[in-house]
């Protein structure tokens, strides 16, 4: 589970917390340019007036989504593509497209049976 916990006076996070999609966005932008031009992009901006901002404070150790961001860096460093994403996620939602239309299946097969009793 993602469940912060303490050692010492220090608040530790542990696991992936998947940001909301805004910020989530630009965690992702960030990561592909990063994992492509070098970490030289992440200390500009971290220097800058944008890296100030709670919109990029994921590229700090201590928020909750820099776990997140640090793992798109390593997808996209390891040859992940969008179109990986992508296709894994049309792939889980043909599954529960199948699984919706199995129970819808058999929900209709049981009030066909209780009809005819």
């Amino acid at each position: 589970l993602n469940q912060p916990f303490k050692t010492g006076t220090t608040m530790v996070i542990s696991g992936i917390i998947r940001p909301p999609p805004d910020i989530r966005a630009v965690a992702d932008r960030t990561a592909l340019f990063v994992s492509k031009n070098g970490r030289a992009f992440e200390i500009k901006i971290l220097n800058s007036e944008k890296g100030k901002t709670p919109k990029f404070a994921f590229l700090h150790e201590t928020s909750p989504f820099h776990a997140y961001y640090e793992d798109r860096i390593r997808f996209h460093e390891e040859g992940g593509t969008d179109e990986d994403e992508q296709k894994k996620k049309e792939e889980e939602e043909e599954r529960l497209r199948l699984q919706k239309e199995k129970e819808e299946e058999e929900r209709a097969e049981k009030e066909r049976e209780a009809a005819a009793s």
